[in-house]
């Protein structure tokens, strides 16, 4: 940055109060890059730092660091408004998947929790571990229902009678099954055909233009997709009787019979999805970048990593532009005052605010 500035000097005499504030407006646009480029583009500090050099920032990794911690703690009461708001959703789609940390090195869990679209915000939540009581604790005085896999951690918060079941997941035992018994194909054929039962209904939702009701999206399922699940729910029955418990067709057959009430449950609500894909989508960065949480350290480095994954992820699923929001947000968040109330700032208000000023 100083070589630009140099640049920039060399081609035209600015007052020093305009350059100040022109600097402020880089460092804005530089530290919105770096939180985006981290959460949202999964480049690790060390490669971003590579890349900075080569533009003519000399900055040292702990720098960076630095910057993210600190920004992290400016959008924390963002996250927590947004935290608040995902626990008034009816349902929300919850998932989890392994990272590894060093210093110590040791196992951590991501969990992200989405929330439905009258509180459109995706939240992380970085843990030291995959005990059950992160998710009651993230998601304590929650009443609505939860799209999520059999984890027993769950249990706690939507005690089986507001457990949402995912096919998603019931599919893939029979696709683990199926190279050693040709009955899972049997399966895969019922599960394929409650698919095209949820794509003929979206089709229908698109082209009538929103007079398809949520009443017609249930009458739909119950009439179309119930008649599927009584034969394929008949069907495990007979295999039930005749499966080797230990095999992966047998455990396929179990996890689907022991989900059941759940996975049928979508039938009743057009809230309801037929699976937890949202969620998966959701994580699947993560995937991705693992790299970058390997040096993820402490408590303070994890509760850092979920504000700032939540808010980029929530910044993409309303497909804003990340340098925007978070060079506006930053500034303004920088000048308010602790406990000011943060509400404009949540992505789907600051798109609508936006929206109307341009």
């Amino acid at each position: 940055m100083r070589h630009f500035q140099r640049g920039f000097l060399q081609t035209a005499q600015v007052p020093f109060r305009l350059l100040c504030l022109f600097e402020q407006f880089l460092v804005r646009l530089q530290i919105a890059a770096r939180i985006f480029g981290r959460t949202g583009l999964r480049l690790p500090l060390h490669r971003q730092e590579s890349i900075l050099a080569r533009h003519g920032w000399d900055v040292r990794r702990s720098t960076l660091c630095d910057h993210l911690q600190k920004c992290g703690h400016l959008l924390t009461p963002l996250y927590d408004l947004m935290h608040r708001r995902l626990l008034q959703s009816f349902a929300i789609h919850a998932d989890d998947t392994p990272l590894l940390l060093l210093r110590p090195r040791r196992t951590a869990y991501a969990w992200v929790y989405l929330g439905d679209a009258q509180n459109p915000y995706t939240l992380f939540d970085l843990t030291a571990g995959r005990s059950q009581t992160y998710p009651q604790r993230f998601l304590q005085g929650y009443r609505g229902f939860v799209h999520a896999d059999a984890y027993d951690g769950y249990n706690a918060v939507h005690r089986n009678l507001r457990h949402l079941g995912c096919w998603m997941h019931a599919r893939r035992y029979f696709v683990e099954a199926e190279p050693s018994d040709p009955r899972a194909v049997e399966a895969l054929a019922f599960i394929r055909t409650l698919y095209a039962v949820e794509r003929e209904i979206k089709d229908e939702r698109d082209k009538t233009g929103g007079t398809f009701t949520d009443a017609d999206v249930v009458q739909s399922r119950q009439t179309r997709a119930g008649p599927i699940l009584a034969q394929f729910s008949d069907w495990l029955e007979v295999q039930h009787r005749q499966a080797t418990p230990k095999s992966l067709f047998g455990q396929a057959i179990e996890y689907s019979r022991n989900q059941w009430a759940s996975l049928v449950r979508y039938l009743s609500d057009a809230r309801f999805a037929i699976d937890n894909g949202e969620a998966e989508r959701a994580i699947r960065p993560l995937a991705v970048g693992r790299s970058n949480w390997l040096h993820v350290g402490g408590d303070v480095g994890l509760k850092t990593a979920s504000v700032l994954l939540s808010v980029c992820a929530s910044v993409t699923r309303h497909r804003l532009n990340p340098w925007s929001y978070l060079r506006d947000v930053l500034d303004q968040l920088a000048r308010r005052s602790t406990g000011e109330d943060v509400g404009e700032l949540l992505p789907d208000v600051w798109a609508g605010r936006n929206a109307r000023t341009t």
